[in-house]
């Protein structure tokens, strides 16, 4: 009986044992995979930075262990799971120059859905999928050959599920004492504005769990008494925006939405038009100028919800994908506004309803019928995607002269849609005439001319376009702008801009033409600020909000009452005033009444 006793205790003391070598492993190989993935660790060693970044790290990994009980397949999983995060991380910064961020989890079912599509940015398919291979075998294996008395009990195990997922919930959230182990003063390099720096100061699990709690306030507290008092200062201007009638001809609006469009003129030793000699000379004929938007590289939803809303999205920092919890058909969109006057609006993109939730979105913001990609069989293709070519023809069919009620359309295009490192195969023709800017390397020239060739094929097919849209008999206007630059930066840092700024502060362009007469000008601009200019230059009412965007954008331009940050920081209380309000500004800068039903 003694010696069954003995026995019992020393296999507990040897289960106790390995259960704490194994916890005390896991933190070692914490430390060390942050250590050895995250470039932020490698400077002037911090204690107190390593320890943070290895601190989620270990708490998940952790739960795993809890949740098996078997250590072995544990490391493997776990490890593996960290790899893929930074691999991920550094993809995304190489190509939309921000790092993961907790509002990417609402795209996890995008990425599932369209995963052949994101492998595209990986650059190595065939390793991927045999790195997967790899990783499987090795977790069966190790699954096979873990030794059981490494297994805690169930009820300890359990117990550590509990603690360790309310640890892991209450460090994300920023809870107790979490806030201030990542504060300020122990993250001096943290800045919630520019994420990319605070990652590369702080590391990317530091940021992560930071952002994380940064991210817990959706809409910032509006600052009512700026909105009103700028509001109390131009009451009368306000009531004339809104009360103004509208033309006795109502025209059609047709926007396009232009994937990763820009003049390469901004970089050194190419001249503007060289490369789009078409929008210069439509541009020419209308009001036109930079565009600043709030992405680089993709992320076309934030500037597609600016244009259509005139919300400047950074005004609210914790959402990153307003298609996910901050669009609503509350909102007054440009076409729901439209839609007052007795417009229809349709929309065009080829690609799938599902990508970016636009399938349920765009109803809600108020369109009527949308085309997507299965309704683009059997189109002509410029490489990956349906070409700018057959989606204008697509478009100009679709397009009726004879409905008595004006057409909002808005045309979302695909063809120039990254990554930018592929052979254009036969496309690379239409750069006949157009010789690479000097000074590339290898890989800078097949970036460039991958996007130039589908650039010229672009402006081509803009020229044809605006050719016919325009020479219908109904008034006509034509808002073409660029959602953001492309990544490429091998190019880019081959090159180096004008202005010599880095590709993340470079902008787009816009132009807005019509078939009726226009006044040439040159105006710089946000996106947000497109639709208030579409209604002032049609001569459309315009509701509070658009009324209050018209009067700051025309009084920075006259360079009184508001500057600079002053400016941007009337915008962005007004857009949050209305959102935390989810009603319409009325002409003194409040919210215009009860709060309307809501569907969400």
């Amino acid at each position: 009986m003694a010696s069954r006793l003995h026995g019992i205790t020393a296999s507990g003391t040897v289960r106790v044992a390995g259960v704490a070598g194994a916890i005390f492993l896991t933190a070692l190989a914490s430390v060390a995979l942050v250590w050895w993935l995250d470039p932020a660790l490698h400077g002037a060693f911090d204690p107190g930075l390593l320890w943070r970044n290895a601190l989620p790290v270990f708490l998940v990994i952790l739960l795993i262990y809890a949740l098996s009980g078997r250590a072995l397949p544990t490391w493997v999983f776990g490890g593996t799971l960290v790899w893929i995060v930074f691999n991920v991380n550094s993809i995304k910064e190489r190509n939309l120059n921000a790092p993961l961020l907790p509002g990417d989890l609402v795209l996890w079912h995008q990425v599932l859905h369209n995963i052949g599509f994101f492998a595209n940015y990986t650059g190595h398919r065939f390793v991927l999928v045999l790195t997967a291979l790899v990783f499987m075998a090795l977790l069966w294996a190790t699954w096979r050959l873990e030794r059981r008395w490494w297994h805690p009990h169930w009820m300890a195990r359990l117990a550590c599920v509990v603690l360790l997922s309310a640890a892991i919930v209450t460090l994300y959230r920023g809870d107790a004492l979490w806030r201030a182990a990542y504060a300020d003063e122990v993250l001096p390099g943290f800045e919630v504005w520019d994420p990319m720096a605070s990652v590369a100061n702080t590391g990317v699990m530091a940021g992560l769990v930071r952002m994380a709690q940064e991210a817990q306030t959706a809409i910032p507290k509006a600052d009512q008494v700026l909105v009103s008092g700028f509001a109390a200062r131009h009451t009368d201007e306000i009531k004339a925006r809104m009360a103004r009638q509208p033309p006795a001809e109502l025209p059609d609006i047709v926007v396009v939405q232009s994937e990763a469009f820009f003049d390469p003129g901004v970089i050194k030793g190419v001249d503007f038009g060289s490369f789009v000699p078409n929008f210069e000379r439509l541009a020419a004929t209308g009001i036109t100028g930079s565009l600043a938007t709030p992405t680089y590289g993709g992320g076309t939803i934030r500037t597609e919800f600016e244009t259509l809303t005139g919300y400047p999205i950074q005004a609210f920092p914790a959402i990153l994908y307003p298609y996910y919890g901050m669009a609503s058909e509350w909102m007054p969109s440009v076409p729901r506004r439209l839609a007052a006057f007795g417009y229809s609006a349709t929309l065009f993109h080829p690609f799938r309803s599902s990508f970016w939730n636009r399938r349920q979105v765009m109803s809600e913001l108020g369109f009527q019928h949308s085309y997507y990609l299965k309704s683009f069989a059997g189109v002509e293709r410029a490489g990956a995607y349906v070409s700018d070519h057959a989606l204008f023809d697509f478009v100009l069919a679709h397009l009726d002269d004879t409905r008595r009620e004006a057409q909002y359309v808005l045309v979302i295009t695909m063809e120039n849609h990254g990554p930018w490192d592929s052979d254009p195969g036969l496309l690379a023709n239409v750069l006949d005439g157009h010789p690479l800017p000097s000074g590339l390397s290898t890989t800078g020239t097949m970036e460039m001319t991958y996007y130039l060739s589908h650039l010229v094929n672009g402006d081509h097919a803009l020229g044809d376009f605006a050719k016919r849209l325009l020479a219908r008999p109904r008034w006509t206007v034509l808002l073409f702008y660029g959602d953001h630059l492309p990544a490429l930066p091998a190019a880019f840092a081959d090159l180096s801009f004008d202005d010599h700024g880095a590709a993340v502060q470079e902008h787009t362009r816009y132009m807005v033409v019509s078939n009726r007469p226009l006044v040439p000008r040159k105006l710089d601009l946000s996106s947000h600020e497109l639709p208030a200019l579409l209604f002032d230059t049609i001569g459309l009412p315009e509701d509070g909000y658009l009324a209050l965007d018209s009067l700051v954008r025309q009084d920075r331009s006259r360079d009184h009452d508001l500057h600079g940050t002053d400016y941007r920081l009337m915008q962005f209380n007004a857009a949050q005033l209305e959102v935390a309000c989810r009603h319409r500004l009325d002409a003194a800068g409040h919210c215009g009444g009860q709060r309307p039903p809501s569907s969400d």
